[in-house]
């Protein structure tokens, strides 16, 4: 059902224009611009006869093709009319981008289910009204109008466009990929459990993201999202958790807020990861993205700055995580490689003139050491005694990849502008880097979380 929308073979945009201050160029722009993409694409504006270089049709039933998805963008009042059109050409599935309907009043409710229920009649499925589009960034497919991702293994299914956005803009900047993107906006017709149906089955999507403010079916969607966690990690970012926000999500999307203790519940006996902030839902995001699940909970920190230990150490101890004690045997394996004012407890502070040779060093040691599960290298990026910028993470990585990325290694870098060149490295890596001890320390948590769930 909802994979159809992901795999058209023919595209109609209803609403193209050449003019870039309108949200149909930038759904046109987006389709045309990945030249991977092999659906043919059909403009439709009555008052154009050439959009981009394609010919336009004044209306999908001039199309002498069928159309398997068509995507609306033509004013609230014209909608109507034209999902009419598209049922009339049989179009297999719908996006309706326009806004305008329940999110505005009930009168806008009624219309958006008169829509889908003639839509039904003859086995058209609809996405929307008052969404941003959908992606397939494995087939170079942007069906919405915000920019492409680079290419991964997350797939996300968001209520907020703008949101959903937002959370693909921060983790590009951080180098994670998508697979799959779906904003499904006033869920008028298809809705979150059907999209985690798709996902559950769908090869690429590894990492299973929901923006949630309202749930249709709440049993159903609770035993959908059980069996997703199952073999994938799901993680789930609520909005409308409060009073405040329950309002702004009635004026957002039209939705009556589904009671957050209620949810919570719900998710943690379902196995997913429940997240209360975008910091968190992305850096859940990162750990499950590039990193494997720990062997068990004991972590190994390094560091050649002591506060940041410090900080990493307070969240440990708020999330209930477990420093490992250092053996014998790995004192004296790290003992040739940093000076005697170090003292050899975890975690372990190196100072600051701890250069990337040191790094590597430590880190493998630690990655190849029983006794220790998780390890956490901290630093703050020198401008001192001639180090390279990169130099420490490339040891870390180094030493990642020569123990076969066996373990998960949370890298806190710290310094700002600063990161550009580790940044850089990271995503050519495929490895994460993470901003914050805070961050770091949650994403050790849900490691952790998800490798005590599926050993039970």
């Amino acid at each position: 059902m909802v994979k159809e929308f992901f795999y058209p073979k023919t595209i109609a945009v209803i609403g193209a224009t050449a003019d870039p201050k309108k949200f149909g160029n930038a759904v046109t722009v987006n389709l045309l611009e990945n030249d991977q993409l092999e659906s043919e694409i059909f403009p439709i504006n009555p008052k154009s006869t050439e959009i981009l270089g394609l010919k336009s049709y004044s209306s999908i039933l001039e199309v002498d093709k069928e159309v398997d998805l068509a995507i609306l963008l033509v004013p609230s009042k014209a909608v109507s009319l034209v999902v009419d059109q598209c049922i009339e050409k049989l179009v297999k599935r719908i996006i309706i981008v326009s806004a305008g309907f329940g999110e505005i009043n009930e009168e806008g409710k009624k219309i958006e289910q008169e829509m889908t229920n003639k839509a039904h009649e003859k086995g058209i499925r609809i996405i929307g009204p008052n969404c941003v589009g959908i992606m397939n960034v494995d087939l170079g497919m942007n069906a919405s109008f915000v920019l492409t991702p680079p290419k991964g293994n997350v797939s996300i299914v968001t209520q907020s466009g703008s949101f959903g956005a937002a959370c693909l803009y921060d983790m590009k900047w951080q180098g994670l990929g998508f697979s799959k993107f779906a904003n499904l906006g006033n869920m008028a017709d298809i809705n979150l459990t059907d999209v985690l149906e798709f996902f559950k089955e769908d090869e690429n999507s590894k990492v299973v993201c929901i923006y949630l403010e309202n749930v249709v079916d709440g049993r159903k969607f609770y035993e959908t999202m059980k069996e997703v966690s199952k073999t994938k990690p799901t993680i789930i970012l609520k909005g409308g958790r409060t009073a405040y926000g329950a309002s702004a999500a009635a004026s957002h999307t039209g939705s009556i807020a589904t009671d957050y203790s209620s949810l919570k519940a719900a998710i943690k006996q379902s196995g997913a990861t429940l997240c209360e902030s975008m910091s968190d839902y992305v850096a859940a995001i990162k750990a499950f993205s590039f990193l494997p699940l720990p062997d068990g909970n004991r972590v190994g920190i390094l560091t050649n700055s002591g506060g940041s230990a410090v900080l990493f150490s307070d969240y440990a101890e708020e999330y209930g995580l477990e420093l490992a004690d250092f053996s014998k045997g790995f004192k004296e394996k790290i003992a040739p490689y940093i000076i005697p004012l170090v003292k050899k407890v975890n975690p372990l502070d190196l100072i600051a003139g701890a250069n990337g040779e040191t790094y590597y060093q430590v880190t493998k040691a630690m990655l190849e050491d029983p006794n220790i599960d998780i390890v956490v290298p901290c630093a703050v990026i020198p401008t001192f005694l001639g180090m390279t910028l990169d130099e420490h993470y490339s040891g870390v990585i180094r030493a990642w990849n020569e123990t076969v990325r066996k373990k998960p290694i949370i890298p806190i870098f710290l310094s700002g502008e600063l990161l550009e060149k580790t940044k850089e490295l990271a995503e050519k890596e495929q490895a994460p880097v993470f901003m914050s001890p805070r961050e770091a320390a949650f994403a050790v948590k849900v490691l952790i979380d998800r490798m005590k769930k599926l050993q039970k």
